[in-house]
């Protein structure tokens, strides 16, 4: 298990995708993309859609950023209610219950609890920073360099326009490689 953390909009979606063709081909085995965020972004789509038009789940960053401090206050208050592993949680039992074999990634680590769910569960976490990226509130600022410090692994990338995308994969492929030293073979047997 691979876990991602960084800022908002610093590339962890990017990287997993990129991991996820890298170790589909390597392993040869199937790769499955979690997200913490995923449940909690469920149960704000009907409210968000009814009261700004905003679906959960866009990809447009003004969307994004207009949302950003309701899904935020939701996952804060849940964490209040039932715990700060209710979406870690959610997650690892929906990966554990699966019959199935497959290598699963996370790419949206934002605390430090986070990243020890991930290890207690064999994973590695990975931190990426893009150059120019700032914490887009006060959660992240106060959370992502706790993550980083927790981080196995911290690479920092800078902003790559639509045609430079290639370059992502070659972080991608590095990342990959200092993992795989040493935990590839023990990956294998898990997952594949």
């Amino acid at each position: 298990m691979i876990g991602i953390g960084g800022l908002a909009r610093a590339g962890k979606d990017t990287l997993a995708s990129n991991l996820a063709d890298i170790i589909e081909d390597e392993l040869g085995c199937d790769v499955k993309i979690f997200s913490f965020a995923d449940k909690l972004k469920s149960q704000m789509e009907d409210f968000l859609l009814k009261n700004y038009g905003i679906g959960a789940f866009t990809e447009v960053t003004e969307e994004k950023n207009i949302i950003r401090n309701l899904l935020v206050c939701h996952g804060e208050t849940m964490k209040k209610l039932h715990g700060n592993r209710i979406w870690a949680n959610l997650v690892i039992d929906e990966i554990k219950s699966d019959p199935k074999k497959f290598f699963p990634i996370i790419p949206d680590v934002r605390f430090d609890f986070e990243v020890d769910a991930v290890k207690e569960e064999g994973g590695k976490v990975i931190h990426i920073s893009k150059v120019g990226n700032q914490p887009p509130n006060e959660i992240e600022f106060m959370n992502d360099p706790l993550v980083k410090s927790s981080a196995d692994i911290c690479h920092s990338w800078p902003p790559y326009e639509p045609d430079e995308m290639d370059q992502c994969k070659d972080h991608a492929q590095i990342l990959w490689q200092m993992l795989k030293e040493t935990e590839g073979e023990e990956w294998k047997k898990i997952y594949c």
